[in-house]
């Protein structure tokens, strides 16, 4: 059997589809010149190449008109599905590649109606049915264009993701070389000096303890990257300016779901594997609470963390009998020895913080000479007791300590 004769309006369809065929360099210019002129993005020939925005106007073009002819098929999505993944991985906006996409159709829509006007015997039944089918293909061809790009960007982002893990893995390493260093700044966009905090949040496998940390913090002006692990997740925070530390502690402590320990503020990039370790120690020191504390910014602290286990054992040998006492005895006169020395040794001032008279707080203080065998007129003494009640309270312990 023969092919069934075309009907009417099939038969105007296909002329004017052949009229537009027929001016296709006329539109392919068209067509890239209003994408370059309406569109920033694709001004730019280092985002989008030349040569790469006329093969793909080009093949997509083709996919329109062969679907206005009828011959087009799925198969033919192929060529929109490529120009998406690409435009993922070149960088450029979603938003101006739905902006290609519309001044293609708004272009053949136009070249369209211009050779339908010519040809006198194109009913406006024609034209109406014409631009159902426009509307179908753009929308067809919008769709899998997004599909793609989001695939692609998924999956640079995913990558990019790892890379910048063991990018901030070996910042805070310290064992890069000073022109790996460099090369891993640059990359991350963090200086190599300035102010900075390093940040450990306890996280529960799976869960982001600080989901929109990074955010909030550039809100403030202030860059950060951070590293997702099973238990915890670590952060570098370009303060920019150290005045800005109490600035970012609240930030933090507005954002995260559990506890964090933060670094004393370093003014060295390099310098980040050492405020890791404050702020680990920080964050031991929560034992278990909420909130996020900041590892105390005093050298007594900072040298005791050099050593924190050398520091406990020698905090044991002082404090001796003291730390024997019943629970509530023994941590009164310890918070009340670390108030007094707070206080600039004064018992009037440590009376104001521990709600008692100042003669209770010598009695106190009388007690714990008592029972280390020290004296706070020593010296000597005096500097191996705060030294002890240093390392006590700021040093981590385990279970038998």
């Amino acid at each position: 059997m023969g092919q069934a004769a075309p009907t009417g309006s099939e038969a105007a369809v296909a002329r004017v589809v052949e009229g537009v065929r027929g001016r296709m360099p006329d539109l392919l210019a068209s067509v890239i010149d209003r994408i370059h002129d309406e569109i920033p993005v694709y001004g730019r020939d280092d985002v989008v190449p030349a040569e790469d925005l006329r093969a793909s106007v080009t093949n997509n073009v083709d996919f329109i008109v062969a679907g206005l002819s009828g011959t087009g098929t799925d198969a033919d999505l192929r060529a929109v599905r490529t120009t998406g993944r690409a435009r993922a991985a070149q960088g450029t906006p979603l938003v101006d590649v739905l902006s290609a996409y519309r001044v293609g159709f708004a272009e053949i829509w136009s070249r369209m109606l211009a050779v339908a006007r010519e040809c006198a015997d194109v009913p406006d039944a024609v034209l109406v049915d014409l631009a159902h089918t426009v509307f179908e293909l753009q929308n067809a061809y919008c769709d899998a264009g997004i599909a793609a790009y989001r695939d692609e960007a998924r999956l640079l982002a995913r990558t990019q993701e790892r890379e910048r893990a063991v990018l901030v893995e070996a910042v805070l390493a310290g064992q890069s070389t000073p022109g790996m260093l460099w090369e891993v700044a640059q990359a991350l966009q963090l200086p190599l000096v300035g102010a900075f905090l390093v940040v450990v949040a306890r996280a529960r496998l799976g869960h982001d303890p600080m989901p929109r940390i990074e955010q909030a913090l550039s809100v403030a002006e202030m860059s950060s990257v951070w590293r997702l692990e099973a238990e915890s997740c670590l952060g570098i925070v370009a303060l920019g300016d150290r005045s800005r530390a109490e600035s970012a502690l609240t930030i933090l402590r507005r954002n995260a779901s559990g506890s964090g320990g933060v670094s004393p503020v370093f003014m060295e990039l390099r310098q980040a594997a050492w405020a890791l370790s404050l702020a680990r120690l920080a964050l031991e020191g929560c034992q278990g609470s909420q909130g996020v504390e900041q590892f105390h910014e005093r050298p007594l602290n900072v040298l005791l963390a050099a050593a924190p286990q050398a520091a406990l054992g020698a905090a044991q040998e002082v404090l001796g009998e003291l730390l024997e006492l019943p629970a509530d005895d023994r941590n009164t006169l310890l918070q009340t020895l670390e108030a007094w020395i707070d206080s600039g040794g004064s018992a009037q001032e440590t009376g104001k913080v521990m709600f008692c008279h100042p003669n209770t707080v010598r009695y106190r203080l009388r007690r714990i000479e008592t029972s280390t065998g020290r004296s706070l007129t020593d010296p000597t003494d005096s500097a191996e007791l705060v030294n002890a009640i240093r390392a006590w309270t700021q040093m981590p312990r385990t279970a038998g300590t």
